[in-house]
C-alpha cells in the first residue's frame, strides 16, 4: 500500500512540475502483449503471454535537435494469462506505470523524425484476479508473497510527424521477481506498439 501510494504521489507531483515548464503533452493508446514468466525451483522457466491495452499521458521535453526526455503515466489493462497452463484460471491485471525516457532524434526531414527512446519505468499492479467460470479469485489474498511492485527497464523506437503524430513499438523487462514464495520466481515484461496525438 505505502508503495502504491508513492508511485500515485510521484505522478500528481509530476504533473503539478510540467505546469511549470515547457513541455509537449501528448495523449495515446497502446496495444500488445504482457509477458509472464513463471519458474518453479529448477523447472523450465513457463512463458506466457496475455493482450494489453493502454491509455497513456506524456510530457516530452525537447532539449535539442537530436535530444529528449519524457515522463508519462499510463494505465495498462492485461487479460487472458494462464499462469502453469491451468485454463480455468484467467489472469486479469491492471497496472500504474511512470516510464521515464531519454530520447534520440534522427531527423529525416523537416517534418518527419524517427528516434531510439529508453529508460526505466516504476510499475505497480493495482488489481490482480484470477478469473474463473463461478468465481473470481483476489491474487494477493490468495499468496501474500506476490509483490505489487516492479522497476522495468526496456526501450524502442518511434516516429514523429508534424510534431502532433507519434507512433512507438517498444518492450520493457521486469527487474524484481513478483513472488516472494521460496524457489518462486515470476516475472514480467510488456511489447507494446502505440500511437499519439502531440498538443
Amino acid at each position: 500500500m505505502k508503495k502504491t501510494f508513492f508511485l500515485l504521489s510521484f505522478v500528481v507531483l509530476l504533473f503539478a512540475a510540467i505546469q511549470t515548464a515547457e513541455a509537449q503533452i501528448s495523449l495515446g493508446i497502446g496495444s500488445g502483449s504482457r509477458v509472464y514468466t513463471f519458474q518453479e525451483g529448477n523447472a523450465p522457466a513457463m512463458p506466457g503471454a496475455a493482450p494489453t491495452i493502454s491509455i497513456e499521458f506524456e510530457a516530452n521535453f525537447r532539449l535539442s535537435r537530436v535530444f529528449g526526455v519524457s515522463v508519462g503515466a499510463d494505465l495498462a489493462g492485461v487479460a487472458g494469462y494462464h499462469f502453469m497452463n491451468d485454463k480455468s484460471k484467467n489472469l486479469g491485471d491492471i497496472y500504474l506505470e511512470a516510464p521515464v525516457r531519454a530520447k534520440l532524434y534522427i531527423p529525416l526531414g523537416s517534418k518527419v523524425d524517427l528516434y531510439i527512446f529508453g529508460g526505466p519505468v516504476a510499475s505497480v499492479n493495482l488489481i490482480s484476479g484470477d478469473f474463473h467460470t463461478t468465481q473470481i479469485t483476489d491474487n494477493y489474498k490468495a499468496n501474500p508473497n506476490l509483490r505489487r511492485f516492479d522497476v522495468m527497464l526496456g526501450g524502442g523506437v518511434g516516429v514523429e510527424i508534424i510534431r502532433h503524430i507519434r507512433a512507438t513499438v517498444g518492450y520493457d523487462h521486469g527487474l524484481i521477481n513478483r513472488d516472494g514464495t521460496p524457489g518462486r520466481n515470476v516475472h514480467t515484461g510488456a511489447l507494446k506498439v502505440a500511437a499519439y496525438y502531440m498538443f
